[in-house]
C-alpha cells in the first residue's frame, strides 16, 4: 500500500506505478467513487479512438473498447469511401 498527502488545494499525486497500471496519460479522465471508507479511483474509458504517446514518442491511435478490430485493408477502404 502508498500513502500520500493532499495539498492544500486537495490535490494527490498518484504513485507512478498506479498510474502505469491503469495506462494513465495526461488528459486522462478519472472518476472517484467513496465505498465505505474507500476512495476508489477508475479510469473512464474513452468512447472515441484517441491518440496517445507511444514507446518510442511517437502518436498512437487508440480504438475504444468494444471497438471493431481493423486491419490496413480496412483502414485503406474506409479512406476510400471518404475520398
Amino acid at each position: 500500500m502508498s500513502t500520500a498527502t493532499p495539498s492544500a488545494e486537495g490535490q494527490l499525486v498518484i504513485p507512478t506505478r498506479f498510474r502505469k497500471a491503469l495506462h494513465l496519460e495526461p488528459g486522462d479522465k478519472v472518476s472517484f467513487a467513496v465505498e465505505g471508507e474507500k476512495l476508489v479511483l477508475q479510469r473512464d474509458q474513452p468512447r472515441r479512438a484517441h491518440l496517445v504517446q507511444g514507446k518510442f514518442g511517437r502518436p498512437v491511435l487508440v480504438a475504444p473498447p468494444g471497438a471493431p478490430p481493423m486491419s490496413p485493408e480496412r483502414v485503406k477502404a474506409i479512406l476510400e469511401e471518404l475520398s
